[in-house]
């Protein structure tokens, strides 16, 4: 009986070590495999805070995210709170910790294109939570089908954009003349 007890107390030993290391390396694990994303992850609508404006991100239209180089995300609710944000990073030193930029495909709602290949119209009326009116495209022949002869942007127009006609922090109140945009 005494060889027993010695047994089960080693054997509970090695299972608690076993626990212990699976504890610990879990989340190095969790941690190296943000390293190695590619995109952002999904936005928590209704949830996730802008991280240029501080509005709730609500408008799956209109939103945007971008990715670190470390593997976090960090959202946005509209591409020109991306850009705002962007800019204000002090030129490609500061912009060094973003791996790719993200916006919402207007025609897709919630679905994220890389911010660089998308193109962009201004639209009018309400528009995006911003007030720019920034919608975003996965191509140029779907921006123009939206408007007909009205120019796109791409994504350093719509940094300059924002960069000259600038942004109010956590006021959705820029409204600026833009295009009539209808639905197809």
């Amino acid at each position: 009986m005494g060889n027993d007890s010695r047994i089960d107390r080693r054997a509970a030993l090695r299972k608690g070590a076993l626990l212990i290391a699976g504890a610990v390396a879990a989340p190095a694990l969790g941690a190296l495999a943000a390293c190695n994303a590619t995109e952002p992850r999904p936005i928590a609508y209704g949830r996730d805070e802008c991280a240029y404006c501080r509005m709730v991100v609500s408008d799956s239209r209109f939103a945007a995210a971008l990715l670190t180089a470390k593997g976090r995300t960090v959202v946005f609710d509209s591409a020109e709170c991306l850009a705002g944000w962007y800019a204000q990073q002090g030129g490609e030193r500061g912009r060094e910790t973003v791996q790719s930029l993200w916006v919402s495909d207007y025609d897709h709602p919630g679905h994220l294109i890389p911010a660089r290949r998308a193109r962009y119209l201004r639209i009018a009326g309400p528009g995006s939570p911003m007030g720019k009116g920034l919608v975003a495209f996965r191509s140029d022949a779907e921006a123009r089908r939206m408007a007909e002869g009205v120019a796109t942007l791409g994504w350093d127009e719509v940094l300059a954009l924002v960069g000259r006609e600038g942004l109010r922090r956590g006021v959705a109140a820029n409204l600026v003349p833009a295009v009539a945009v209808g639905r197809r």
